[in-house]
């Protein structure tokens, strides 16, 4: 396995992860969670397996390509089986993972036993949503009560300090090293957004983080090469 690329976060991760997915296909690529998702649209992977044994997983992941897989949990997967998990890290040429959860909020913060790294993980690609900016903290950051201040004003408004304390929270979650960390300000689809965004990134780059601010619904061709350090 080349890399096993961990995205977590909020505000477009699942956008991330189609994107490294997609801009690795011409490998063979494992689409999957550790928590919950979605199951890949068919013009999005080559395959989806739900509940592969670990010898179809191996042989499916043979090909170019990208295969979405998982355990079936309701209209959702979760995490593959730990056998076939085995199989895919000797099979995969990469693996891209979703490892949290944000109930389509562009924040969050996490509990004790979030994010849900993989042990193999090489990568962490952290999504932060520029679209929080301005709104009540409560509206916006999943788990928002876990900040004590937050919790007794929920209506106090998301600043650049509160884009930062998200970040650098997400950030101490991961246990990889820091320069194996990017964090993706991201829908910055309008002036005041990019403005905050780089405020934000350029604060925490003097901090060591690799920083980037971006919309990925409109450009994502930096996405993979900047995530893995290419």
């Amino acid at each position: 396995m080349k890399a096993c690329i961990a995205v977590m976060g909020a505000g477009g991760k699942t956008t991330a992860v189609r994107s490294l997915a997609h801009r690795l296909s011409g490998f063979s690529v494992l689409w999957t969670t550790t928590t919950h998702i979605y199951p890949a649209a068919p013009g999005d992977c080559r395959l989806l397996l739900r509940a592969p044994a670990p010898d179809t997983l191996t042989a499916a992941l043979r090909e170019p390509g990208i295969v979405c897989a998982g355990t079936p949990a309701g209209e959702k997967l979760t995490a593959l089986s730990p056998a076939a998990w085995v199989a895919a890290c000797k099979a995969a040429d990469y693996i891209v993972c979703e490892a949290d959860g944000a109930h389509r909020l562009p924040l969050k913060l996490h509990r004790p036993d979030e994010p849900v790294l993989p042990a193999e993980t090489t990568h962490v690609l952290i999504v932060l949503g520029l679209s929080a900016l301005g709104r009540p903290v409560g509206d916006v950051v999943h788990r928002y009560a876990l900040h004590p201040a937050w919790a007794a004003n929920p209506d106090a408004p998301v600043g650049v300090a509160e884009l930062c304390f998200c970040a650098k929270e997400a950030a101490a979650r991961c246990g990889v090293p820091k320069e194996n960390i990017r964090l993706l300000f991201n829908q910055a689809d309008e002036e005041r957004l990019m403005n905050a965004g780089r405020q934000a990134a350029g604060a925490l780059s003097r901090q060591g983080f690799a920083c980037r601010v971006g919309a990925l619904q409109k450009d994502d061709t930096f996405l993979a090469p900047w995530v893995l350090g290419e």
